[in-house]
């Protein structure tokens, strides 16, 4: 029995992900969806081989993220029929992910969101996809986070400023509460 198995973790049976970096080459596809089988395709992004184990990305933006101007800043969102998700990209740090590294990506497809016909929104109501390789690319389900390190970035200690969520940040979302709780890059 040990056998077998030390046969299939050589040979990458049962690997914790299938798909890396490298295999992701070019453009793909930005998914937001929920159980229900609603899919909001919000644009692509296209990834690129930048050397030492790294992948560069670069997001592009559909047509159905409207332009809104809310809490006298402008946002890029989907707005669904309950709904709003507002794009609160980061970037912190170069566009670079790698086989063990997703935050980059993480931060750059932040969102906030806010009832379909609201004039502000809630820093802490911000919605962070975790992210993982999967066998068509990467897909991820979405936590509740707090966005005030990025609103009010000195209340951040200087060392974290990169990174500033930490794991006490996340919450587990209500996926009754949340219209997309899904992501994929495919």
């Amino acid at each position: 029995m040990k056998i077998l198995l030390m046969i299939c973790l050589l040979a990458g049976i049962g690997s914790a992900h299938t798909a890396e970096p490298a295999q992701l080459q070019g453009t793909r596809a930005i998914v937001l969806s929920n159980a229900g089988g609603e899919r909001h395709q919000i644009g692509t992004i296209i990834f690129s081989e930048a050397g030492g184990g790294k992948t560069a990305f670069k997001i592009d933006l559909a047509k159905n993220m409207e332009d809104f101007f809310l809490d006298m800043r402008p946002f890029l969102c989907l707005t669904g029929p309950a709904q709003r998700l507002c794009l609160f990209p980061v970037q912190n740090e170069p566009a670079l992910i790698s086989a063990d590294d997703l935050v980059p990506l993480e931060y750059a497809l932040m969102f906030m969101r806010t009832k379909a016909k609201a004039l502000h929104v809630n820093p802490f109501h911000g919605l962070y996809y975790k992210m993982q390789w999967n066998e068509n690319g990467i897909s991820g389900k979405v936590y509740e986070v707090d966005m005030a390190p990025f609103i009010a970035p000195d209340i951040v200690p200087m060392e974290r400023r990169k990174r500033p969520l930490q794991a006490q940040d996340f919450f587990e979302a209500d996926l009754n509460s949340n219209w997309l709780p899904q992501i994929s890059i495919e």
